[in-house]
């Protein structure tokens, strides 16, 4: 698998353009079949053409190639290979698409979740750890040493759109009492949401929705026993006849959370 990712990185970094390619991932095990997907990263002066895209693609020790399939966005102009069975990913963003993500997520201007599951601070996450498999002129490096830290003005920007949405009264209140749990897993899927947001914030972490509770097990600023009791959070909602506990739980880490932030944010200056 090693050595065809090899031969497919070399056949894109000759396509006219192409300025870097890296694998989100970073030093992690290359999946193999059944286990997940390979995405690629390719940042360019300009959007190849997608002839030259195909061609380049055909060049590589890979199948069922497909381009074109994602026509921009947050997710790129996006083509798709198989490499050795596993599903392979090739986005491409251009630079000036790069450094503005970058420039405007840092100033806090992009805290919304949009694109469905896509947040431009979990692209900085990515960036942060990404892998190098071709980047002649350092871009890594320098987009690497533009985000090693994370702004306070970043932080209270996450925390003023987040921390008001942590819990909803409303729709909580509603499942509990009609005991009805999958109506409550999607209000707590939407709360949880930004309460993991604002709690990677809080403690100045670019926020990674996959292994959430290794990064909390880390972080110094947290409700008490935070891991433990969002677990029994979800395992209370899973049963009817412990929703209304499972809320309560729920009420006192958001209420928790909120009073860090105030301890430790608002009444800084930014």
């Amino acid at each position: 698998m090693e050595k065809q990712l090899e031969q497919l990185v070399e056949a894109v970094a000759r396509i006219p353009g192409v300025q870097a390619i890296g694998h989100s991932g970073g030093s992690r095990p290359l999946p193999v079949p059944g286990e997940g997907d390979i995405d690629l990263f390719v940042y360019c002066s300009a959007i190849p053409e997608e002839a030259a895209r195909h061609a380049a693609l055909s060049r590589a020790p890979a199948a069922g190639v497909k381009t074109g399939v994602l026509a921009g966005g947050s997710w790129g102009v996006a083509d798709a290979v198989d490499l050795g069975g596993v599903e392979t990913w090739l986005m491409y963003f251009t630079l000036d698409e790069l450094w503005d993500e970058v420039e405007t997520t840092l100033r806090g201007d992009r805290v919304a979740r949009v694109d469905d599951y896509y947040y431009p601070v979990g692209r900085l996450a990515m960036l942060q750890g990404i892998g190098v498999l071709f980047d002649p002129g350092g871009l890594f490096t320098h987009i690497k040493e533009r985000i090693a830290v994370y702004p306070d003005r970043l932080a209270k920007a996450n925390l003023r759109f987040h921390l008001p949405r942590i819990t909803d009264e409303e729709d909580f209140g509603r499942a509990v009492s009609r005991q009805d749990v999958l109506f409550y897993h999607f209000t707590l899927d939407l709360c949880l949401d930004h309460f993991l947001q604002a709690l990677f914030a809080l403690n100045r972490v670019f926020p990674s929705r996959k292994r959430s509770l290794q990064y909390i097990a880390g972080f110094r600023t947290k409700p008490a026993d935070c891991e433990r009791r969002l677990l029994r959070v979800v395992a209370l909602g899973a049963r009817a006849e412990t929703l209304s506990e499972s809320y309560a739980q729920w009420r006192g880490l958001s209420e928790e959370l909120t009073g860090l932030a105030d301890q430790n944010y608002w009444e800084q200056d930014f």
